[in-house]
């Protein structure tokens, strides 16, 4: 029974539109004929012309019409392949349209959509710079679609490469402030490591990771020097934490 109410909790408190970070932010236009980055007038209209596709489909998505948020992102998607100058904005529509996929309860096919993103990554995944937090968040994404997607043992991989390039983001960052987001995010992949465990039937270990997250996540949001909204995401994580650390207790 209650692996059965497990899996409705992680729906409910550890859902994929918390988990996923929202997608990078479009290129700012600018009025000049070409801009100093070298974008043409050319460009700058494409990107206006895709951005609105993908403002109605985040629209859509927001509104809970995710069938036709997803088919817009599709178009948005169809529309860079058919569209050499927009090349650069693949990776950033198919992070879209993977999210959208995930909440409309296709996981399968965002597992495919983060697949290829990281193997586009894997230079970042090796790097011995602040890149691998990129590739970590990928692979945070990969596995929350591979959790929804019933693959607990594939999540368990994902989860536990982003918590080790979060850890290494962590110490090769110098600034007191970044260094702790890469903390929180550790702390966030180590719960979900929580969560995969348990569902491959190793609940001692679930409960013994969970427990190591709290620790980390107490330790940010305590930390009075943050940005209050790094500390209340700390505090949201940390409650989900809690309460499925009681959960997972329950079932020893």
């Amino acid at each position: 029974m209650f692996e059965k109410t497990s899996f409705v909790f992680l729906t409910l408190f550890l859902s994929p539109t918390a988990a996923l970070p929202q997608a990078q932010k479009p290129i700012q236009r600018q009025d000049s004929v070409t801009v100093s980055a070298g974008i043409s007038k050319e460009q700058l209209a494409l990107e206006d012309q895709l951005n609105g596709v993908i403002l109605h489909a985040d629209q859509l998505l927001r509104n809970g019409n995710t069938v036709d948020a997803i088919k817009q992102y599709e178009s948005a998607l169809d529309f860079v392949h058919k569209k050499p100058l927009l090349a650069e904005q693949e990776s950033r529509v198919m992070e879209k349209l993977a999210r959208g996929y995930v909440i409309g309860n296709r996981a399968a096919d965002a597992v495919l959509i983060y697949s290829k993103l990281l193997a586009a990554r894997t230079q970042d995944c090796q790097s011995e710079s602040m890149a691998v937090s990129d590739c970590a968040s990928l692979q945070y994404r990969l596995g929350v679609a591979q959790i929804y997607a019933l693959d607990f043992q594939g999540a368990l991989s994902s989860f536990q490469s982003a918590e080790a390039n979060y850890a290494k983001a962590s110490k090769l960052s110098e600034n007191h402030e970044v260094m702790m987001v890469e903390l929180k995010d550790q702390a966030q992949a180590k719960t979900y490591i929580g969560v995969a465990l348990f569902r491959i039937g190793k609940t001692a270990d679930a409960v013994a990771t969970i427990d190591a997250a709290i620790d980390l996540l107490n330790r940010v949001q305590s930390d009075e020097t943050l940005q209050i909204s790094i500390r209340d995401d700390a505090k949201r994580s940390l409650e989900e934490a809690k309460n499925l650390l009681t959960r997972l207790r329950a079932a020893e």
